[in-house]
């Protein structure tokens, strides 16, 4: 099972290699449209965005179904070690929450002066900012505390 789980990300590997470079090529070798006056934009500016929400939302499918196998195979071989793995998911969701709870939707002065008022967008983005700083900030702990030998058995 281990060779075809190689063979099957080998390959997957080279396949999106092979299409970011096709996406990059189209991206800066295609062309460029004039839309207003001296400001210039790619012509496939929307399929680069759009082929990187592609790629994101196939990497978080795959985590998430990659944590749920991990997750069921564990609870036969290491049904302590499934239930770690479990907790982890559970606490990491909790963070996510908690970050959008304390996340503003107050509008926003852009640096055009324009005012942004996209409360979901705002909270949002602001949950990101939160999740990152909380979750760098556990990951240093857990890191000096695993250096100082803690939790060794």
């Amino acid at each position: 099972m281990a060779k075809l789980s190689y063979k099957v990300s080998y390959y997957a590997l080279y396949v999106m290699m092979a299409l970011i470079i096709v996406v990059l090529a189209m991206f800066f070798g295609v062309g460029y449209t004039n839309p207003v006056g001296e400001y210039n934009a790619p012509e496939h500016t929307e399929t680069l965005i759009y082929f990187m929400y592609l790629m994101f939302g196939i990497c978080v499918a795959v985590t998430i179904i990659g944590a749920l196998a991990q997750f069921v195979s564990g609870l036969k071989d290491n049904p302590k070690g499934a239930m770690k793995s479990l907790l982890g998911l559970i606490l990491f969701v909790a963070v996510l929450i908690v970050a959008y709870a304390m996340s503003s939707d107050a509008p926003l002065q852009m640096a055009s002066g324009e005012i942004f008022t996209d409360a979901m967008l705002l909270k949002l983005s602001d949950m990101m900012i939160y999740s990152i700083y909380a979750l760098a900030s556990i990951a240093t702990i857990a890191t000096v505390l695993n250096l100082t030998g803690i939790f060794r058995k």
